[in-house]
């Protein structure tokens, strides 16, 4: 292999490494913001079934009014 060649097969290694982590950090990124996303509807959703507990919880305690037997 002359000096012309092992400079191209460089070449075309750094521009192949170059592409791959280009597309590596779209992707990490990319999950970046769907891991962003879920973590927001996970939330939601949490205070969606602490406020059903809550309103199941009252629902089903006995009522106790003012009416007492003497």
């Amino acid at each position: 292999m002359t000096d012309q060649d092992l400079i191209q097969a460089l070449r075309l290694t750094i521009t192949e490494l170059s592409t791959k982590l280009a597309d590596e950090l779209t992707t990490k990124q990319l999950l970046a913001i769907q891991l962003a996303e879920s973590q927001e509807a996970n939330q939601a959703l949490s205070a969606q079934i602490a406020e059903l507990e809550a309103l199941l919880e009252g629902a089903t305690q006995p009522q106790t009014g003012g009416k007492t037997d003497d």
